[in-house]
């Protein structure tokens, strides 16, 4: 679920996994295997780090009220 968003937003930024990584300064197989669905429970620092490349905030990311259109 919360790898489905991060994935929506990427693309929607037109960020390849590589590049959000690197932006955010996380781990790009840790952000290919929540892209994937392999994991699926990040830490709240790896969701601040991302949200902020992603232009928003960690709560409109987990937020039950998330829609895609929205963002």
């Amino acid at each position: 679920m919360i790898g489905e968003r991060i994935k929506y937003l990427r693309l929607r930024k037109g960020y390849s996994i590589s590049r959000l990584a690197k932006e955010a300064g996380v781990s790009k197989t840790y952000l290919s295997n929540l892209d994937r669905g392999i994991q699926n429970n990040p830490s709240l620092q790896f969701l601040e780090k991302v949200a902020e490349r992603l232009g928003i905030t960690v709560d409109q990311l987990i937020s039950d009220e998330f829609k895609q259109e929205d963002v």
